[in-house]
């Protein structure tokens, strides 16, 4: 079973960012129950971790796992773009 780590880097609770959180859970949930972790990043509070994932926007998906690592950036709405960019086409 395919398991997915994602890293969501957001900016506080902007609507931006609270859209994004709110799109990526709901694809998690239908498309990949139990097989994903979500760890949610903000760069508000953690502004160090923008560089040292090379952040540069945010919101900003990341998938680090499985390799290669992708990345989506926004609130996530394109649920096209979204599947694509976690699980590969």
């Amino acid at each position: 079973m395919m398991h997915y780590e994602l890293t969501l880097f957001v900016t506080g609770a902007t609507a931006r960012s609270l859209r994004a959180i709110a799109n990526l859970r709901r694809f998690c949930d239908s498309e990949l129950a139990g097989q994903f972790v979500i760890e949610l990043v903000d760069l508000y509070t953690h502004p160090a971790r923008a560089e040292a994932d090379q952040i540069i926007a945010a919101p900003t998906l990341v998938r680090k796992s499985p390799k290669p690592v992708r990345y989506a950036l926004g609130d996530l709405s394109n649920t096209d773009a979204l599947r694509l960019t976690i699980m590969g086409g």
